[in-house]
C-alpha cells in the first residue's frame, strides 16, 4: 500500500490515480530524478549566470581600476605645479641619458674596473705611412718619412694592482728588425729604466732617495723628498651610492626652496614641429630677474660653504691622490683639516669675486617637454659681467625623437658683447641618428664662427659614422669626416683635412678580455700639395688571477742605483750612451758617417777618422 502525496489516504501501489481526489500517483524514484533533473538545471542556470556575473564583474573592476589609476596618473601629470614639472623633467631627461652613456660604455667602464683590481697583460702595436709631397723636394725628409713608413712601435704591459708592481717594454723595429727598445719598471719602493742599446744595466731610483738625487742634479732644489707609488682605485674617487643621495636630496631642496613658484610660468598644448612632424609639448619656462639670479648665486655658493658634508667627501679624495705624488719632509702628506680650511677660504674667496658680478638680464630657461616628462629642446639665456662690460650668451640643446627610430641632436652656445651686437661667437654642434636594432647611422655637423668688425672666420666639421654593435661587447665603426677652413686667415694650415677612421673592438666581461684595431687615414690639401697620413693601433688586454713579473736582478749587479753612481762614472756612462746613439742615428741614415771626428776617448773607443789615418 501506497499514500496520495495530494490528499493522504490509502492508495494501491499499482494505482496511477487516487480514487478520493482524482491526483495522479507517481513514484518516488520518478519525483526523485524529475526533481532531481530540475535542480540541476537551476543549479547550472544559476551557475552559468554566475560564472557571467563574475566575469563580469571582474572586467567592470579592471575598468574601474584602470581608469582610477590613468586618472591618478593623469591627474599627476597635467596638475604638476610648473615648477614641479620643470625640475622633474631636468631630472628624468638626466636619468635617461645616463641610461644611455651605460648602455653604450657600460662594458668599456666595467672592464677599466677589472683592471683596476685584477693583474692584467696587454699587448699595443702602431705602425703608419705617410706620403707628403712636400718632403720630396728634401733628400733628408724624404729618408726620414721613408723610415717612419718601415718603423713599428711596440708596446707590452704588465700590470698587478694587487701587489702595486708593473713592467713596461717599449721597442721601435725598423722592417721588422728591432732597432731600440725600453724597459721601465715600478714597484713599491723603487722606479726602474734600461735602454739596452744604449747601456747595458738597468738605472733605478728608490722612492726614498728621490730627495737626494734631485739635489745631486740641482743642489739648490728644495722639492719633495720621497716619492710614493700610486695604489689608487677608481672607486676611491666615485661616488658612493649614499653619497650621491645625499648631494640629491640636499641641493634638490635648495632649487626647492629658493625658486618660487612665481619664476614659472607653464604653457599646454603647444605645437612642435621638425622635420615635418607635429607634436604636443608642454612649455614650461623659469625666469629670475637680475637680482633674483645674484640673490641665487649667491644664496648657492653660502650653501656650497655650509656643506661640511660635501667639504668631507672632497677631502677625502684629495688626501687620496696626494698620497700618490711627492712628499716632502717638512710638511708630508696634507692633513684633512688643512685642505677643508683650504676649500672653505677658495669658495669664500670666489663668493667675495661673485659680487663684482652683475646679471643685468637676469636669468630666463624654457623647456619644451613632452609627454614621457623628457626635455627636447631647452634654451637659457643671461648676460654677465661686470658692471659695464656684459657678455651675452645663449646656450640651446635639442634631443627630439621623430620618424621611425630616428633622434635629431643639437647643442649651441652664443656669445656676444652686450654693447658690440656685430661680434659674435658661435658654437654649434647637430647629429641626426638612426637606430635599428644593432646598428646605429650618424650624421655629425659642426662649426665655429667668429664675427668681428664685420668679418668672420669659420670652421666646419662634418662627420658620418656608421656603427655596428650598439650596445653589445663587439662593435664595428666606420667614420669619415671632412675639416674645412672656410674663411678667414688661418695661419700655417692646409685648406681641408678629409679623412677616414675605421674602428673594431670587443669586451668580453666573461672571459676577461679586450681586442680593439684602430685605423686613421689623413689627407691634407691645399693649394700645392696635397699629403696623405695613416696610423694603424692594435691592441689586447688579458686579464689574469696571478702576473709573474720579470726577475730584474737589481741588487745582484744588474742595476744601478742612481744616487750611488760616483761622478767619474756618471760621465762615462753619458758618453758611452751618447756614442752609441750617435751610432744609432748613423746606421739609420739620421746622422752623417763622417759624425766621429775625433781621434779617440779616453781609450774605450777606439774610433779613428781614416782620412786621418791615411795622412799619416
Amino acid at each position: 500500500m501506497g499514500h496520495c502525496k495530494s490528499c493522504g489516504n490509502s492508495v494501491n501501489e499499482d494505482s496511477r490515480i487516487c480514487p478520493s481526489c482524482g491526483a495522479p500517483i507517481v513514484g518516488e524514484e520518478q519525483i526523485t530524478e524529475k526533481e532531481v533533473a530540475s535542480e540541476m538545471r537551476q543549479e547550472q542556470v544559476e551557475e552559468t549566470f554566475a560564472k557571467r556575473h563574475k566575469k563580469r564583474t571582474l572586467i567592470i573592476t579592471a575598468i574601474l581600476a584602470f581608469i582610477m589609476i590613468s586618472s591618478a596618473a593623469a591627474a599627476i601629470i597635467l596638475h604638476k605645479s610648473p615648477k614641479e614639472l620643470y625640475l622633474l623633467s631636468e631630472y628624468k631627461t638626466y636619468q635617461k641619458s645616463k641610461e644611455g652613456w651605460a648602455d653604450k660604455y657600460g662594458d668599456k667602464m666595467e672592464f677599466q674596473e677589472k683592471m683596476m683590481k685584477k693583474p692584467s697583460s696587454s699587448e699595443l702595436t702602431l705602425s703608419g705611412n705617410i706620403e707628403m709631397d712636400s718632403l720630396s723636394t728634401d733628400p733628408k725628409l724624404e729618408m726620414f718619412q721613408e723610415l717612419l713608413n718601415k718603423a713599428t712601435l711596440t708596446a707590452k704591459t704588465e700590470q698587478d694592482p694587487i701587489s702595486n708592481q708593473s713592467y713596461y717594454n717599449l721597442a721601435l723595429h725598423v722592417e721588422k728588425e728591432k732597432a731600440m727598445d725600453v724597459e721601465m719598471f715600478q714597484a713599491k719602493d723603487r722606479l726602474g729604466l734600461k735602454v739596452p742599446f744604449l747601456y747595458e744595466k738597468f738605472f733605478y731610483l728608490n722612492f726614498d732617495e728621490y730627495g737626494e738625487f734631485m739635489q745631486m742634479i740641482d743642489p739648490s732644489n728644495s722639492g719633495p723628498e720621497t716619492l710614493e707609488a700610486s695604489d689608487l682605485e677608481w672607486q676611491d674617487l666615485n661616488l658612493t651610492e649614499k653619497e650621491q643621495e645625499y648631494i640629491q636630496k640636499r641641493y634638490g631642496a635648495f632649487l626647492l626652496g629658493n625658486l618660487e613658484d612665481k619664476n614659472f610660468t607653464m604653457k599646454k598644448g603647444v605645437e612642435y614641429e621638425h622635420e615635418g612632424e607635429t607634436i604636443k609639448v608642454r612649455e614650461v619656462t623659469l625666469k629670475l630677474s637680475s637680482s633674483e639670479t645674484k640673490n641665487l648665486v649667491n644664496d648657492f655658493m653660502d650653501h656650497l660653504i655650509k656643506d661640511e658634508k660635501l667639504h668631507s667627501m672632497i677631502v677625502t679624495r684629495a688626501q687620496k691622490v696626494s698620497k700618490t705624488g711627492a712628499v716632502t719632509k717638512e710638511i708630508g702628506s696634507p692633513d684633512a683639516n688643512g685642505l677643508k680650511r683650504q676649500l672653505v677660504d677658495g669658495l669664500k674667496d670666489a663668493r667675495k669675486e661673485m659680487k663684482g658680478i652683475h646679471f643685468s638680464k637676469g636669468f630666463s630657461s624654457t623647456l619644451l617637454i613632452d609627454k614621457d616628462e623628457q626635455i627636447i629642446d631647452r634654451k637659457v639665456t643671461t648676460a654677465f659681467g661686470g658692471s659695464t662690460n656684459q657678455l651675452n650668451m645663449e646656450l640651446r640643446s635639442k634631443n627630439v625623437p621623430y620618424g621611425l627610430n630616428r633622434i635629431f641632436e643639437e647643442f649651441s652656445v652664443a656669445l656676444s658683447p652686450e654693447d658690440d651686437e656685430e661680434s659674435k661667437l658661435l658654437f654649434q654642434v647637430t647629429n641626426d641618428v638612426v637606430i635599428k636594432e644593432a646598428t646605429r647611422k650618424e650624421n655629425l655637423n659642426a662649426s665655429f664662427k667668429i664675427e668681428e668688425y664685420g668679418e668672420s672666420e669659420e670652421i666646419k666639421f662634418s662627420m658620418k659614422s656608421d656603427i655596428d654593435g650598439e650596445t653589445d661587447g663587439k662593435k664595428k665603426i666606420r667614420r669619415d669626416f671632412n675639416l674645412n677652413f672656410v674663411v678667414g686667415e688661418f695661419v700655417d694650415r692646409p685648406s681641408a683635412f678629409k679623412g677616414t677612421i675605421k674602428q673594431t673592438s670587443e669586451i668580453n666581461l666573461k672571459k676577461d678580455y679586450s681586442k680593439a684595431k684602430f685605423e686613421l687615414k689623413l689627407g691634407l690639401a691645399d693649394e700645392l700639395d696635397s699629403d696623405t697620413v695613416m696610423f694603424k693601433l692594435d691592441s689586447k688586454t688579458k686579464l689574469k688571477d696571478k702576473l709573474e713579473m720579470p726577475d730584474l736582478k737589481l741588487d745582484s749587479g744588474a742595476g744601478l742605483n742612481l744616487v750611488n753612481i760616483p761622478e767619474g762614472e756618471m760621465y762615462r756612462i753619458q758618453e758611452e750612451v751618447r756614442m752609441n746613439l750617435m751610432e744609432l742615428g748613423v746606421k739609420y741614415g739620421l746622422l752623417p758617417e763622417d759624425v766621429y771626428q775625433f781621434n779617440s776617448y779616453d781609450g774605450y773607443y777606439e774610433l779613428v777618422d781614416e782620412d786621418s789615418v791615411n795622412k799619416l
